[in-house]
């Protein structure tokens, strides 16, 4: 049936690319497949999408449907094929169409913000802007920066610099008004709900709630799709910060509609979020732990998706690493080789030259002493070895002056295991961690923290092991229980909820580890310690 599904498609698709391929065609094709269908069956998108690809007749065209690919396993959080088809759809393009270019590049700095990697988010929306200046086209520069300028706005949304956010949208969106965008509406739509939840953050909840309005305008006359449910589900988050819960569920409602059609487990992730809020100050603990068990299994998803890639990426570079390193090894040692037996040749040629010399010397001396006494050459050929023996000392001299090469790993043997800004790097990132609330995440391992930190598992080891007291896992586990412990402490709704329930909050895959952990750090069972504290309180 798939088989037949393709040839199905290739063969409606190849009567659209009969008499040649046609843009106009091919972007309707394109964006209804990226706008209807894919929001409600992602396989039968990426179907198309093949199909558009085995049909494509130009690299452009190619590249735009790998880039379909894309985006559709980028909303079902398929994180590594997304950036398999956008850097095969980057290599077809490069020299060939700088447009698609900026915008490839544009997608895979919004691939690595996803994955908190903001380094090289950051230095794809530089790369796209390089590229961007090469179009010598006014009206194609406006558009393309007004994708680098949104791009820019979700990168300060996740750094938490709202106010910078909001600049970079606001660039954005007048590099849109003057351009010739197709999807000006979906675009502009997609910046009024990024205002909004920038607002929204910032406390400032008439702005967040009037852009929007705005963008649910837009969004109106258009299929149902990822942007208008974040829109219901930024309506949600401010009435639950506004304690109307009633409005606040109305908007949660129609968002969960939407996100339960739409394979974007991103989306699913944010309003699980936001349920989880709404139930928790509704004090509904039985839809609150049904929200959770969501929620979790979601971002195990994300995370081992983020995670696979993440290994899959560093064993690629450690690989490529070492086929450089195994290379410029090779190269040395022919250099060496070669230079040596260059040094060698000019020696011997020098020494022979030197020998022949004195052997044509020789016999024009025997010549001219024909009649000298037999003595008299005895002590020629004295003289000769005398000679020779003294080449023979000089050489040696020569090489015993050589100076002595000591290898840069015997001066480094009794050195540190990394340089002291590394060793500062890597606390400072620690520091940061233990503020935030990332260890609470379940399946965080010593390499995903260690990608984190910009460094390697061996590094982090040594300074949580050096510098903390402890190894990985007890480290983690220390973080967790003085985070549900401060938990309780500061909000009496936690004294209500059950051991299992604030295992979960910390991040424990089950209770038994909860109180283990728990144990270890307090020297009280979980029971106890809650108990005393009510008792306290």
């Amino acid at each position: 049936m798939k088989k037949l599904s393709i040839i199905l498609n290739l063969f409606f698709l190849s009567l659209t690319y009969l008499y040649g391929q046609n843009q106009e065609e091919y972007s309707k094709i394109y964006t209804k497949t990226f706008l209807e269908t894919s929001q409600k069956d992602y396989k039968k998108a990426l179907r198309t999408a093949d199909s558009l690809f085995l049909i494509s007749e130009t690299p452009m065209f190619k590249a735009k449907s790998l880039m379909l690919s894309a985006t559709i396993y980028k909303q079902i959080g398929e994180t590594k094929k997304s950036v398999e088809y956008a850097m095969k759809a980057e290599k077809i393009i490069d020299g060939v169409d700088d447009l698609w270019l900026s915008k490839i590049d544009g997608f895979l700095a919004s691939q690595y913000r996803s994955l908190e990697l903001f380094d090289q988010s950051l230095n794809y929306i530089n790369k796209s802007r390089e590229v961007i200046k090469r179009l010598n086209n006014p009206k194609i520069e406006r558009q393309m920066m007004g994708f680098v300028m949104q791009e820019k706005a979700y990168y300060e949304l996740g750094a938490k610099d709202y106010k910078k956010s909001i600049e970079a949208l606001k660039k954005s969106q007048e590099y849109f008004d003057t351009s010739t965008q197709n999807d000006y509406e979906f675009l502009t739509a997609q910046n009024e709900q990024l205002f909004g939840l920038n607002y929204f953050n910032l406390k400032d909840y008439e702005k967040a709630i009037a852009y929007y309005d705005l963008a649910l305008k837009r969004l109106d006359e258009m299929p149902d799709n990822f942007v208008k449910a974040l829109v219901y589900n930024g309506y949600s988050e401010v009435y639950i910060d506004k304690k109307d819960l009633k409005k606040a569920k109305k908007y949660l409602d129609l968002a969960e509609g939407i996100s339960k059609n739409i394979p974007n487990i991103e989306l699913k992730k944010v309003i699980y979020e936001t349920s989880q809020n709404y139930y928790l100050l509704q004090q509904d603990f039985k839809e609150l732990s049904k929200v959770n068990l969501k929620k979790d299994s979601v971002s195990e998803q994300i995370a081992e998706n983020s995670k696979a890639f993440i290994r899959d990426s560093y064993t690629h570079l450690e690989n490529k690493n070492r086929d450089i390193e195994r290379n410029v090894k090779s190269k040395n040692w022919i250099i060496f080789v070669v230079g040596f037996l260059f040094v060698a040749g000019m020696l011997f040629f020098l020494v022979y030259q030197k020998y022949q010399r004195k052997k044509f010397d020789k016999v024009n001396q025997t010549l001219k002493d024909l009649k000298r006494t037999e003595s008299l050459k005895v002590s020629n050929i004295a003289g000769e070895v005398k000679e020779n023996v003294k080449l023979q000392n000089d050489g040696i001299i020569a090489d015993e002056e050589e100076p002595i090469i000591v290898s840069s790993y015997e001066k480094k043997e009794h050195s540190s295991i990394m340089t002291e800004t590394t060793e500062i790097m890597i606390l400072k990132k620690l520091e940061e961690f233990e503020k935030s609330a990332e260890f609470t995440r379940n399946g965080i391992s010593l390499s995903c923290l260690a990608s984190s930190c910009k460094t390697n598992a061996k590094y982090l080891s040594y300074i949580i092991n050096n510098h903390k007291g402890k190894d990985f896992n007890n480290y983690i586990n220390e973080l967790r229980i003085h985070y549900i412990i401060e938990k309780v402490k500061k909000e009496p709704l936690y004294h209500k909820f059950k051991i299992a329930t604030l295992a979960k909050e910390a991040g424990f895959s089950s209770q038994s580890k909860f109180s283990t952990a728990f144990k270890k750090v307090t020297a009280v069972s979980p029971s106890q310690y809650f108990q005393h504290l009510q008792s306290a309180s």
